[in-house]
């Protein structure tokens, strides 16, 4: 993957996204898709966010995503894992981290049935649910829950879920839809953007001819060619401030402050947020 791939990549989805009919209006789904932009060859980092973001905005116990859950057009079951994990600090769940959900599961084939999300208001009395699948998500505590398919293009791209110890607050319901269109319109084609960005280039042995040269490091010095204000948006990402946090702490938008670190890693060589923090903080 080159930085022209992801350059371009990024800009065909921030047009998809923010510009014209196609354009988001959910606002909260809004921001947290021009923070993954900065991060769509980080598929990881992406995760982090969405799962983050989705505990915060359902006001959930665990939240929890990844790629797979789903059987392919071949009869071929990619399992579920989590990617990434936000567990509530006031009330922590027992993570889901390395345990594997098989895609057959009658009640992980429903999610993918379901045009928007699956909602599931008591686990231990879910038909849908194998015995397995039941007594695995009660001993992990999980009492309610919701599941979200992420496709792009029709074609399955991974899960997102929210767990509750308890039975789903009332306020979640009325989010419901605009929810289940973002996972339509947004954080599909981003997370399958981010898988495809985010895979290691071939083993350079497997290549003929000599192996390309490793990109060039920017050198701390090129930070003069940034303006004062370029400078201060770069030192707050550097402090590890979210992309939200910046726009708040600098009281402007966030499209000025997603145009300021396009402009600034532009001007500093680096096509990633985190290779632009790696080389603010010296390493």
């Amino acid at each position: 993957m080159d930085d022209d791939q992801l350059l371009r990549t990024q800009r065909l989805l921030r047009r998809r996204l923010f510009e014209g009919p196609t354009a988001m209006r959910w606002r909260p789904g809004r921001e947290l898709a021009a923070q993954m932009l900065l991060y769509l060859d980080e598929p990881q980092t992406c995760w982090t966010l969405a799962t983050e973001w989705l505990r915060d905005t359902l006001d959930a116990d665990r939240a929890d995503g990844g790629y797979g859950g789903f059987v392919d057009a071949d009869g071929h079951g990619r399992s579920y894992v989590a990617a990434a994990e936000a567990v509530r600090r006031a009330m922590p769940l027992p993570s889901v981290r390395g345990i594997c959900f098989d895609a057959a599961d009658p009640a992980i084939r429903s999610v993918w049935r379901c045009e928007h999300a699956a909602w599931i208001d008591d686990v231990s009395q879910a038909r849908t649910f194998s015995p397995a699948m039941r007594t695995a998500l009660v001993q992990l505590g999980t009492a309610a829950k919701l599941a979200i398919p992420l496709r792009e293009h029709g074609r399955a791209v991974g899960l997102m879920c929210a767990d509750w110890h308890r039975h789903v607050p009332r306020h979640v319901g009325h989010v419901a839809d605009e929810l289940a269109a973002f996972a339509r319109e947004g954080l599909g084609p981003l997370m399958a953007a981010a898988a495809q960005l985010g895979r290691p280039a071939p083993h350079p042995l497997a290549l003929p001819g000599p192996a390309p040269s490793p990109e060039p490091e920017p050198t701390a010095g090129a930070l003069t060619g940034l303006t004062p204000a370029e400078l201060r948006v770069a030192r707050l990402v550097a402090d590890g401030l979210s992309y939200k946090e910046v726009a708040r702490e600098l009281g402007r938008s966030l499209s000025t402050v997603d145009h300021q670190l396009r402009q600034i890693r532009g001007k500093l060589g680096v096509r990633s947020t985190a290779r632009l923090v790696r080389l603010l903080n010296g390493r």
